[in-house]
């Protein structure tokens, strides 16, 4: 059930109805999942959190997030050298939020691997296998936000592959301050995650790389985060991994 439109704020009304009508271009009209956005907090990302852009693209999917889900708020988890789930951005405080989330905690490295754990814990809260079944009750879609590889491809590796045997779905996203900034190899590993990972019991990720985030608009953005995930959900459901 999303949240209705009277109660999500004047400055995420237009975001809100951006993001429905790429569910609908999906085909995923009134389905129901739990939003994470995951963020990369390296060094390298300095320039996107001081001009506002990750705050901006937070915003973005806490829209995206009042259409698949009825508490008007998405998780945030941070990864540098440590990884820690941040809190929830909400419909109440979203501006300013990442500041907040950020405020006292250094840039560091690129730990993907303790943020796709923090990840798969926040899915699986909340007695997840209540049904019979032993089914999620509810699938969840993470943003996987970041700039580079990660420090250890191998522990990055095996996360991805314990969550495929849960209801948990990674849409990769790889971003630069600039295209200037952009390098050829920088997501060679992403592509490799997105394509080939031996051992997983369903594909559970998508990559795509935007050079310039300024020229991520909104439409782009949602398609990024939603273009596997539908392809996902039969086999996934198929496994009896969500309902």
């Amino acid at each position: 059930m999303a949240v209705p439109l009277e109660k999500v704020p004047p400055g995420l009304v237009d975001l809100t109805e951006r993001a429905a009508g790429s569910l609908d271009k999906h085909r995923l009209a009134g389905h129901r999942a739990r939003v994470v956005l995951a963020v990369d907090h390296s060094g390298s990302m300095r320039p996107l959190y001081r001009s506002g852009r990750v705050q901006a693209l937070a915003e973005r999917v806490l829209a995206l997030a009042t259409r698949l889900d009825d508490d008007g708020a998405i998780d945030v988890v941070l990864f540098g050298t440590e990884a820690w789930r941040a809190g929830a951005l909400t419909l109440a405080d979203y501006r300013g939020g990442i500041d907040r989330m950020t405020a006292g905690h250094r840039l560091g490295r690129t730990n993907y691997a303790g943020a796709m754990h923090l990840v798969r814990d926040i899915a699986g809260a909340g007695d997840p296998f209540a049904d019979p079944s032993g089914a999620y009750a509810v699938p969840t879609l993470c943003l996987f936000l970041t700039d580079g590889a990660p420090d250890s491809r191998t522990a990055a590796t095996a996360q991805l592959v314990a969550a495929s045997a849960e209801g948990v779905f990674f849409a990769f996203l790889g971003v630069t301050a600039s295209p200037e900034d952009a390098k050829p190899a920088r997501f060679d590993y992403l592509r490799r995650l997105d394509t080939s990972v031996p051992g997983r019991l369903v594909d559970n990720a998508s990559f795509v790389e935007a050079d310039d985030v300024d020229a991520l608009d909104d439409d782009t953005l949602y398609d990024a985060i939603l273009h596997e995930y539908p392809t996902w959900l039969p086999p996934a459901r198929a496994h009896g991994l969500v309902r």
